[in-house]
């Protein structure tokens, strides 16, 4: 399974992404881990590429987002293979359980040790842990 990683410096540049993990992260370390599974990351109800679905964010959201960025946060969007897309939940739990947060809390044991490739801008709390 592969997660090919980008780095949004803005919400405009988050909100068309969809079947996609995502991560807030303060200080270099996991703030908060999601996914926006069969939904955008944000805006309001649209069609886009054969999806019809609203944001996981929608825009009563942007400024919040925008402001996190712009003092210090970063939000990294994880794009998924079609391996990695069919077992988002799983992968969601692994990154969470494997790589902690401070904000999540559905926390759940992983049923299984996930081996995934991680390309692209990867947050840095992947580049500093191996987790095998």
């Amino acid at each position: 399974m592969k997660i090919t990683w980008h780095q949004c410096n803005t919400y405009a540049e988050a909100r068309d992404y969809s079947g996609i993990v995502y991560l807030h992260e303060w200080n270099d370390k996991p703030f908060y881990w999601g996914k926006a599974h069969k939904s955008f990351f944000g805006g309001h109800m649209r069609e886009r590429d054969g999806l019809r679905a609203s944001g996981r964010y929608n825009v009563g959201y942007r400024h919040w987002i925008e402001g996190c960025l712009r003092h210090g946060a970063k939000l990294y969007i994880g794009l998924l293979d079609q391996e990695a897309l069919v077992n988002i939940d799983e992968i969601e739990k692994f990154l969470i359980h494997t790589y902690g947060h401070e904000m999540n809390t559905k926390i759940v044991v992983p049923i299984r040790s996930l081996q995934i490739e991680h390309s692209g801008v990867a947050p840095m709390c992947l580049r500093e842990v191996d987790p095998s």
